[in-house]
């Protein structure tokens, strides 16, 4: 039983879902990017993605599985689907349309000068911001890949956590 083989079929299915929604944000507003809830969601579908995958693998392997093979699971699942996910995103707005990651960009340093603005922040303050935000595009392939990289870091925390809660031993070996 290959669980690697198993949860990377799964983390491709988790990528087209993740690709899909990609196009339908881009077609429909590009604004949707920058909207937390849409992040929100993703973020739950990937750790949903993740667990089922735990949950699969044990019933392949007989109904239990230990942690490591339970963290193997969880991120092989969701390195596949993030990394088509990424990919989707370069693709649109590095390649196809660059004119919309400036958009956006530029609809992110608004969203940056009215927050820090809200908070009463010195002028010099939201004018160095605004400056860095110019400087680094969230949507340059750089921090594309710099995201898709940290986003990977942070769910070998979350999937350790879901290995330790989902992982069950077998009692006549352990």
């Amino acid at each position: 039983m290959d669980i690697k083989k198993l949860s990377a079929d799964l983390g491709v299915i988790l990528g087209i879902i993740l690709f899909i929604i990609n196009a339908i944000l881009y077609a429909v507003d590009i604004e949707l990017f920058l909207k937390p809830m849409v992040g929100l969601i993703t973020f739950i579908l990937v750790i949903g993605f993740g667990i089922y995958s735990i949950l699969n693998s044990r019933k392949k392997l007989g109904g239990y599985i230990n942690w490591s093979d339970s963290l193997l699971s969880y991120m092989a699942c969701v390195a596949v689907g993030m990394s088509i996910a990424a990919l989707s995103q370069i693709f649109i707005f590095v390649i196809l349309d660059p004119g919309a990651a400036e958009k956006l960009n530029e609809m992110s340093m608004i969203m940056v000068k009215e927050m820090y603005t809200g908070m009463n922040l010195p002028e010099e303050v939201i004018q160095q911001a605004l400056i860095e935000v110019e400087k680094n595009p969230s949507f340059s392939f750089k921090n594309l890949s710099f995201g898709l990289a940290i986003s990977i870091v942070f769910h070998v925390i979350i999937g350790s956590l879901n290995a330790l809660i989902f992982k069950r031993s077998n009692p006549e070996i352990a």
